[in-house]
């Protein structure tokens, strides 16, 4: 693509997290391997809601594909957002850093030009030269932080979620926003 459009296709894919998503975002199929993210309706749907509420809760189905959602909306929020902070909380530090992992894949096959550079890339965290970073944590750690998007995955098998919700709900009450998924 020549320069010019190549800027173009930036600022779409900045305007729009779906069309990011199902143009350059690759995922694992269990028998294929690594495959374009088709999303389906209800999936694309799931992305328009991530940008438009602040707080949303998801209860899904399994293989719904959510996780795997999050993790795209993730990846392209901290790409085209400077100086923003995502937190991944899920049951247990490995659920944590499975999150994280898909995100990282998902880094990794983008083309180079809608790669910012990497800052930091550990089993914990994915900082961007943009500022932005997502960092997974097990329930009960992340207390303290100021968070503009906190994920938390399979909500429903955290122990003590509602203790779990005060104790995490001030890291975004500077107007961070939410996404709660589980299957239920």
């Amino acid at each position: 693509m020549k320069p010019d459009d190549l800027k173009k296709e930036f600022t779409r894919c900045k305007e729009d997290a779906s069309y990011f998503i199902r143009n350059y975002v690759k995922i694992t199929h269990p028998i294929r391997g690594r495959v374009p993210f088709d999303l389906y309706k209800f999936q694309e749907r799931i992305v328009d809601e991530l940008g438009d509420q602040r707080f949303n809760i998801l209860r899904k189905f399994r293989q719904a594909g959510a996780t795997t959602i999050c993790a795209a909306y993730a990846l392209w929020y901290i790409i085209f957002q400077k100086d923003k902070n995502v937190m991944v909380v899920s049951i247990g530090d490995r659920e944590s850093r499975d999150f994280l992992d898909r995100a990282v894949s998902m880094f990794d096959d983008l083309p180079k030009w809608l790669r910012p550079a990497e800052v930091e890339r550990n089993k914990h965290v994915l900082k961007l030269s943009t500022g932005s970073k997502i960092k997974s944590q097990p329930a009960g750690a992340g207390r303290g932080e100021s968070v503009s998007l906190l994920i938390v995955d399979e909500a429903a098998f955290i122990d003590k979620m509602t203790e779990f919700w005060m104790a995490i709900y001030p890291t975004i009450s500077t107007g961070g926003s939410a996404f709660i998924i589980s299957t239920v």
